[in-house]
Protein backbone atom coordinates (compact mmCIF):
# COMPACT_ATOMS: atom_id res chain seq x y z
CA UNK A 1 0.00 0.00 0.00
CA UNK A 2 2.80 2.44 0.86
CA UNK A 3 4.06 2.34 -2.73
CA UNK A 4 0.65 3.55 -3.88
CA UNK A 5 0.41 6.47 -1.45
CA UNK A 6 0.63 9.72 -3.36
CA UNK A 7 0.27 12.11 -0.43
CA UNK A 8 -0.23 11.81 3.33
CA UNK A 9 -0.60 14.14 6.27
CA UNK A 10 -1.54 14.11 9.97
CA UNK A 11 -4.03 16.60 11.35
CA UNK A 12 -2.78 19.43 13.62
CA UNK A 13 -3.91 17.49 16.71
CA UNK A 14 -1.75 14.53 15.71
CA UNK A 15 -4.78 12.26 16.10
CA UNK A 16 -5.95 11.41 12.57
CA UNK A 17 -3.96 10.67 9.46
CA UNK A 18 -5.20 11.04 5.89
CA UNK A 19 -3.62 9.75 2.71
CA UNK A 20 -4.32 9.67 -1.02
CA UNK A 21 -3.75 6.28 -2.65
CA UNK A 22 -3.48 5.50 -6.35
CA UNK A 23 -3.60 1.75 -7.14
CA UNK A 24 -3.57 2.28 -10.90
CA UNK A 25 -7.33 1.63 -11.14
CA UNK A 26 -8.69 4.22 -8.72
CA UNK A 27 -7.65 7.12 -6.50
CA UNK A 28 -9.02 7.09 -2.96
CA UNK A 29 -8.80 9.41 0.04
CA UNK A 30 -8.48 7.55 3.35
CA UNK A 31 -8.85 8.75 6.95
CA UNK A 32 -7.58 6.77 9.93
CA UNK A 33 -7.53 7.38 13.69
CA UNK A 34 -4.04 7.19 15.17
CA UNK A 35 -5.03 6.60 18.82
CA UNK A 36 -8.48 4.97 18.68
CA UNK A 37 -8.43 1.42 17.27
CA UNK A 38 -12.23 1.24 17.57
CA UNK A 39 -12.64 3.76 14.76
CA UNK A 40 -12.75 2.13 11.36
CA UNK A 41 -10.71 3.55 8.51
CA UNK A 42 -12.85 5.70 6.22
CA UNK A 43 -12.50 5.66 2.46
CA UNK A 44 -13.71 8.01 -0.27
CA UNK A 45 -13.47 7.51 -4.04
CA UNK A 46 -11.87 10.53 -5.67
CA UNK A 47 -11.61 9.42 -9.30
CA UNK A 48 -10.97 6.42 -11.55
CA UNK A 49 -7.62 5.81 -13.17
CA UNK A 50 -9.09 3.69 -15.96
CA UNK A 51 -11.90 4.36 -18.43
CA UNK A 52 -15.08 3.75 -16.47
CA UNK A 53 -16.53 0.24 -17.01
CA UNK A 54 -20.28 -0.25 -17.35
CA UNK A 55 -20.45 -2.55 -14.31
CA UNK A 56 -18.25 -3.47 -11.34
CA UNK A 57 -16.27 -6.67 -11.30
CA UNK A 58 -17.42 -8.87 -8.41
CA UNK A 59 -13.97 -10.46 -8.25
CA UNK A 60 -12.37 -7.12 -7.27
CA UNK A 61 -13.89 -7.11 -3.80
CA UNK A 62 -12.75 -10.70 -3.22
CA UNK A 63 -9.22 -9.57 -4.04
CA UNK A 64 -9.48 -6.64 -1.63
CA UNK A 65 -9.37 -4.04 -4.40
CA UNK A 66 -10.97 -0.64 -3.94
CA UNK A 67 -14.12 -0.37 -6.09
CA UNK A 68 -14.11 1.89 -9.11
CA UNK A 69 -17.21 3.86 -10.08
CA UNK A 70 -19.10 2.89 -13.22
CA UNK A 71 -19.69 5.01 -16.27
CA UNK A 72 -23.20 6.12 -15.29
CA UNK A 73 -22.00 7.12 -11.78
CA UNK A 74 -19.32 9.62 -12.78
CA UNK A 75 -19.18 12.98 -14.50
CA UNK A 76 -18.44 12.99 -18.22
CA UNK A 77 -15.32 15.09 -17.65
CA UNK A 78 -13.97 12.81 -14.91
CA UNK A 79 -10.19 12.55 -15.40
CA UNK A 80 -8.16 9.35 -15.33
CA UNK A 81 -4.72 10.95 -15.08
CA UNK A 82 -2.62 10.49 -11.90
CA UNK A 83 -2.41 13.27 -9.33
CA UNK A 84 0.85 15.17 -8.90
CA UNK A 85 1.66 15.13 -5.17
CA UNK A 86 3.22 18.58 -5.44
CA UNK A 87 -0.19 19.99 -6.40
CA UNK A 88 -2.13 18.38 -3.52
CA UNK A 89 -3.01 19.96 -0.21
CA UNK A 90 -5.46 19.21 2.60
CA UNK A 91 -7.67 21.43 4.71
CA UNK A 92 -8.70 19.72 7.92
CA UNK A 93 -11.98 20.40 9.66
CA UNK A 94 -11.67 22.33 12.90
CA UNK A 95 -12.52 19.17 14.83
CA UNK A 96 -9.73 17.25 13.09
CA UNK A 97 -11.88 14.28 12.03
CA UNK A 98 -12.65 15.39 8.49
CA UNK A 99 -10.48 16.48 5.58
CA UNK A 100 -10.88 18.27 2.26
CA UNK A 101 -8.67 17.38 -0.72
CA UNK A 102 -7.55 20.20 -2.99
CA UNK A 103 -5.75 19.72 -6.29
CA UNK A 104 -4.23 22.67 -8.11
CA UNK A 105 -5.98 24.86 -5.52
CA UNK A 106 -9.39 23.43 -6.47
CA UNK A 107 -11.59 21.39 -4.13
CA UNK A 108 -12.05 17.91 -5.58
CA UNK A 109 -13.13 15.80 -2.57
CA UNK A 110 -14.35 16.12 1.01
CA UNK A 111 -14.29 13.31 3.56
CA UNK A 112 -16.52 14.71 6.34
CA UNK A 113 -16.85 13.84 10.03
CA UNK A 114 -20.08 11.96 9.21
CA UNK A 115 -18.36 9.66 6.72
CA UNK A 116 -19.57 6.10 7.24
CA UNK A 117 -23.05 7.12 8.40
CA UNK A 118 -26.14 6.42 6.29
CA UNK A 119 -23.98 5.01 3.51
CA UNK A 120 -22.20 8.31 2.96
CA UNK A 121 -18.48 7.90 2.35
CA UNK A 122 -17.94 11.51 1.38
CA UNK A 123 -18.13 13.77 -1.62
CA UNK A 124 -16.19 13.82 -4.89
CA UNK A 125 -16.26 16.45 -7.61
CA UNK A 126 -16.30 13.67 -10.20
CA UNK A 127 -19.21 11.64 -8.80
CA UNK A 128 -22.51 12.18 -10.64
CA UNK A 129 -24.74 9.82 -8.64
CA UNK A 130 -24.83 8.56 -5.05
CA UNK A 131 -22.52 5.60 -5.48
CA UNK A 132 -20.98 2.89 -3.34
CA UNK A 133 -18.05 5.00 -2.08
CA UNK A 134 -18.81 8.57 -3.13
CA UNK A 135 -21.61 11.10 -3.29
CA UNK A 136 -21.63 14.10 -5.65
CA UNK A 137 -19.79 17.14 -4.32
CA UNK A 138 -21.85 19.47 -6.44
CA UNK A 139 -20.65 23.03 -6.86
CA UNK A 140 -17.05 22.99 -5.64
CA UNK A 141 -17.03 26.75 -5.06
CA UNK A 142 -20.37 27.38 -3.32
CA UNK A 143 -22.74 25.63 -0.95
CA UNK A 144 -22.95 24.20 2.57
CA UNK A 145 -19.94 21.89 2.25
CA UNK A 146 -17.75 24.59 0.77
CA UNK A 147 -18.81 26.98 3.54
CA UNK A 148 -17.86 24.39 6.14
CA UNK A 149 -14.42 23.93 4.60
CA UNK A 150 -13.87 27.67 4.27
CA UNK A 151 -14.80 28.14 7.93
CA UNK A 152 -12.25 25.51 8.91
CA UNK A 153 -9.62 27.21 6.78
CA UNK A 154 -10.23 30.51 8.58
CA UNK A 155 -10.05 28.74 11.95
CA UNK A 156 -6.60 27.31 11.18
CA UNK A 157 -5.39 30.67 9.85
CA UNK A 158 -6.59 32.29 13.08
CA UNK A 159 -4.87 29.68 15.26
CA UNK A 160 -1.62 30.14 13.34
CA UNK A 161 -1.40 33.84 14.24
CA UNK A 162 1.38 34.50 16.80
CA UNK A 163 -0.81 36.25 19.38
CA UNK A 164 -3.81 33.92 19.23
CA UNK A 165 -2.99 31.61 22.16
CA UNK A 166 -2.00 34.53 24.35
CA UNK A 167 -5.36 36.19 23.61
CA UNK A 168 -7.26 32.95 24.18
CA UNK A 169 -5.60 32.62 27.59
CA UNK A 170 -6.30 36.22 28.55
CA UNK A 171 -9.96 36.06 27.55
CA UNK A 172 -10.69 32.95 29.61
CA UNK A 173 -8.50 33.91 32.52
CA UNK A 174 -10.26 37.25 32.90
CA UNK A 175 -13.64 35.50 33.04
CA UNK A 176 -12.47 32.89 35.57
CA UNK A 177 -10.72 35.38 37.84
CA UNK A 178 -13.80 37.61 37.88
CA UNK A 179 -15.67 34.63 39.32
CA UNK A 180 -12.97 32.93 41.40
CA UNK A 181 -10.34 35.49 42.40
CA UNK A 182 -6.76 35.37 41.13
CA UNK A 183 -5.51 31.89 40.29
CA UNK A 184 -2.95 30.44 42.67
CA UNK A 185 -1.23 27.98 40.30
CA UNK A 186 -0.88 27.34 36.58
CA UNK A 187 0.21 24.17 34.78
CA UNK A 188 0.81 23.79 31.06
CA UNK A 189 -1.07 20.65 29.99
CA UNK A 190 -0.37 20.32 26.27
CA UNK A 191 3.09 18.77 26.31
CA UNK A 192 4.25 21.39 23.84
CA UNK A 193 1.85 20.13 21.18
CA UNK A 194 -1.37 21.46 19.70
CA UNK A 195 -3.97 22.18 21.01
CA UNK A 196 -2.60 24.56 23.63
CA UNK A 197 -4.02 23.65 27.03
CA UNK A 198 -3.53 24.57 30.67
CA UNK A 199 -4.86 23.81 34.15
CA UNK A 200 -5.50 26.54 36.73
CA UNK A 201 -6.05 26.34 40.47
CA UNK A 202 -8.25 28.70 42.46
CA UNK A 203 -9.50 29.23 46.00
CA UNK A 204 -13.14 30.21 45.38
CA UNK A 205 -14.51 33.24 47.23
CA UNK A 206 -16.50 32.92 50.47
CA UNK A 207 -14.93 29.62 51.51
CA UNK A 208 -11.53 28.36 52.53
CA UNK A 209 -12.62 24.72 52.57
CA UNK A 210 -12.72 24.23 48.78
CA UNK A 211 -10.11 24.27 46.04
CA UNK A 212 -11.11 24.45 42.39
CA UNK A 213 -9.24 23.42 39.28
CA UNK A 214 -10.27 24.53 35.79
CA UNK A 215 -9.03 23.63 32.36
CA UNK A 216 -8.11 26.48 30.06
CA UNK A 217 -8.04 26.06 26.29
CA UNK A 218 -10.38 23.12 25.72
CA UNK A 219 -12.97 25.67 24.59
CA UNK A 220 -10.65 27.16 21.97
CA UNK A 221 -11.67 24.53 19.40
CA UNK A 222 -14.73 22.40 18.70
CA UNK A 223 -14.81 18.85 20.02
CA UNK A 224 -15.28 16.14 17.39
CA UNK A 225 -18.52 14.20 16.71
CA UNK A 226 -20.89 16.53 18.59
CA UNK A 227 -22.73 17.17 15.32
CA UNK A 228 -23.52 13.46 15.01
CA UNK A 229 -25.65 13.64 18.17
CA UNK A 230 -26.94 17.19 18.63
CA UNK A 231 -28.60 19.75 16.40
CA UNK A 232 -27.00 23.20 16.46
CA UNK A 233 -23.85 21.37 17.47
CA UNK A 234 -21.72 24.49 17.60
CA UNK A 235 -23.63 25.57 20.72
CA UNK A 236 -22.43 22.41 22.48
CA UNK A 237 -18.99 21.83 20.96
CA UNK A 238 -16.90 24.00 23.28
CA UNK A 239 -16.29 23.24 26.93
CA UNK A 240 -14.02 23.72 29.90
CA UNK A 241 -13.95 21.27 32.81
CA UNK A 242 -14.06 22.18 36.49
CA UNK A 243 -12.90 19.83 39.24
CA UNK A 244 -13.59 21.18 42.73
CA UNK A 245 -12.80 19.45 46.01
CA UNK A 246 -13.56 19.89 49.68
CA UNK A 247 -10.36 19.79 51.71
CA UNK A 248 -9.92 16.90 54.12
CA UNK A 249 -9.35 18.22 57.65
CA UNK A 250 -8.50 21.59 56.15
CA UNK A 251 -5.29 20.25 54.58
CA UNK A 252 -4.68 20.68 50.85
CA UNK A 253 -3.02 17.62 49.31
CA UNK A 254 -4.84 17.94 46.00
CA UNK A 255 -1.85 19.09 43.94
CA UNK A 256 -0.38 15.61 44.35
CA UNK A 257 -3.00 14.04 42.09
CA UNK A 258 -5.69 16.34 40.67
CA UNK A 259 -3.61 18.14 37.98
CA UNK A 260 -2.30 14.77 36.78
CA UNK A 261 -5.84 13.38 36.74
CA UNK A 262 -7.11 16.27 34.61
CA UNK A 263 -4.02 16.18 32.42
CA UNK A 264 -4.72 12.59 31.44
CA UNK A 265 -8.14 13.34 29.91
CA UNK A 266 -7.79 16.97 28.81
CA UNK A 267 -6.85 15.96 25.22
CA UNK A 268 -9.19 12.98 25.06
CA UNK A 269 -11.81 14.49 22.68
CA UNK A 270 -9.28 15.32 19.97
CA UNK A 271 -7.07 12.28 20.51
CA UNK A 272 -9.94 9.81 20.39
CA UNK A 273 -12.40 11.62 18.11
CA UNK A 274 -15.10 11.76 20.81
CA UNK A 275 -16.80 14.44 22.90
CA UNK A 276 -17.67 15.33 26.49
CA UNK A 277 -21.20 16.49 27.23
CA UNK A 278 -23.94 16.80 29.81
CA UNK A 279 -24.47 13.59 31.77
CA UNK A 280 -21.45 11.78 30.32
CA UNK A 281 -19.26 9.59 32.50
CA UNK A 282 -15.55 9.13 31.89
CA UNK A 283 -13.02 6.85 33.52
CA UNK A 284 -11.17 8.58 36.35
CA UNK A 285 -7.51 8.08 35.41
CA UNK A 286 -6.15 8.75 38.91
CA UNK A 287 -7.75 7.46 42.11
CA UNK A 288 -8.43 9.78 45.02
CA UNK A 289 -5.77 8.92 47.64
CA UNK A 290 -7.90 10.42 50.41
CA UNK A 291 -11.07 8.46 49.63
CA UNK A 292 -12.40 6.99 52.86
CA UNK A 293 -15.47 4.85 52.11
CA UNK A 294 -15.74 4.65 48.31
CA UNK A 295 -13.51 3.74 45.41
CA UNK A 296 -14.17 6.54 42.93
CA UNK A 297 -13.76 5.06 39.45
CA UNK A 298 -15.42 7.58 37.14
CA UNK A 299 -16.20 11.26 36.71
CA UNK A 300 -19.76 12.43 36.14
CA UNK A 301 -19.94 15.53 33.94
CA UNK A 302 -22.66 18.12 34.36
CA UNK A 303 -23.10 21.82 33.71
CA UNK A 304 -25.93 21.97 36.24
CA UNK A 305 -24.71 20.44 39.51
CA UNK A 306 -26.75 20.85 42.69
CA UNK A 307 -25.73 23.22 45.47
CA UNK A 308 -23.02 21.99 47.78
CA UNK A 309 -23.18 21.94 51.56
CA UNK A 310 -20.51 22.22 54.25
CA UNK A 311 -21.74 21.97 57.85
CA UNK A 312 -25.30 22.46 56.56
CA UNK A 313 -24.29 25.75 54.93
CA UNK A 314 -25.33 25.96 51.27
CA UNK A 315 -22.55 26.86 48.87
CA UNK A 316 -23.54 27.70 45.31
CA UNK A 317 -21.45 26.70 42.32
CA UNK A 318 -19.34 29.71 41.30
CA UNK A 319 -19.54 29.27 37.53
CA UNK A 320 -22.52 28.38 35.37
CA UNK A 321 -22.08 30.02 31.99
CA UNK A 322 -21.65 33.44 30.41
CA UNK A 323 -18.37 32.92 28.58
CA UNK A 324 -18.34 32.91 24.78
CA UNK A 325 -15.53 32.02 22.40
CA UNK A 326 -13.68 34.36 20.06
CA UNK A 327 -16.19 33.43 17.35
CA UNK A 328 -19.23 33.94 19.57
CA UNK A 329 -19.91 30.30 20.50
CA UNK A 330 -21.28 29.50 23.93
CA UNK A 331 -18.77 27.83 26.25
CA UNK A 332 -20.12 25.24 28.69
CA UNK A 333 -18.42 24.58 32.02
CA UNK A 334 -18.78 20.93 32.93
CA UNK A 335 -18.23 20.01 36.56
CA UNK A 336 -16.39 16.70 36.97
CA UNK A 337 -17.76 14.86 40.01
CA UNK A 338 -16.11 11.60 41.15
CA UNK A 339 -18.52 8.67 41.44
CA UNK A 340 -18.36 4.96 42.28
CA UNK A 341 -19.03 1.95 40.05
CA UNK A 342 -22.44 1.53 41.67
CA UNK A 343 -23.31 5.13 40.85
CA UNK A 344 -22.09 4.71 37.27
CA UNK A 345 -24.44 1.74 36.91
CA UNK A 346 -27.33 3.86 38.23
CA UNK A 347 -26.64 6.60 35.67
CA UNK A 348 -26.53 4.09 32.83
CA UNK A 349 -29.80 2.46 33.86
CA UNK A 350 -31.82 5.37 35.28
CA UNK A 351 -30.29 8.32 33.44
CA UNK A 352 -28.30 11.43 34.30
CA UNK A 353 -31.33 13.53 35.25
CA UNK A 354 -32.40 10.97 37.82
CA UNK A 355 -28.89 10.89 39.23
CA UNK A 356 -28.83 14.69 39.54
CA UNK A 357 -32.09 14.52 41.48
CA UNK A 358 -30.57 11.87 43.73
CA UNK A 359 -27.51 14.03 44.29
CA UNK A 360 -29.70 16.95 45.27
CA UNK A 361 -31.76 14.86 47.70
CA UNK A 362 -28.55 13.62 49.37
CA UNK A 363 -27.01 17.11 49.40
CA UNK A 364 -24.16 16.05 47.14
CA UNK A 365 -23.16 19.09 45.14
CA UNK A 366 -20.66 20.54 42.72
CA UNK A 367 -17.51 19.80 44.71
CA UNK A 368 -16.01 16.43 45.57
CA UNK A 369 -16.03 15.12 49.13
CA UNK A 370 -13.37 12.40 49.49
CA UNK A 371 -14.99 11.16 52.70
CA UNK A 372 -18.53 10.88 51.46
CA UNK A 373 -20.46 7.64 51.53
CA UNK A 374 -22.46 5.98 48.75
CA UNK A 375 -25.68 7.65 47.64
CA UNK A 376 -27.47 4.32 48.09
Amino acid sequence: MEDNVVYQETNPYGSFGAFVEDDGRTIYLYLQSIFNPEKEMKALWVQNRIPAPLVRNAEDSKKGLAPYLCKDEIMENSPIEPLDKEKIHFIWTEEGDGVALFYQEKLIAFLPPWSGIKNISGYSKFAKLEAITAHPLGDSEHGVLVDRIEKSKKFWEFRAEPETWKNIQAHRLKFLENKLNTHTKYWSADGGKFPHLAILKFIPPNTSDIVLYSTLGMSAQNMPTVELYLKEYENHARIEIIFALKLVDGVDNTDSWVPNCIGEFIKYPWNMGKWFGEGHTITMPRRDPEALYLSFSHLFLTANPPHGFIHEKQIDSPIQSGLVSEGGQKIHFLYAIPISEEEVHYIRTEGAKSFLSLMESKKLGWFHDSERESLF
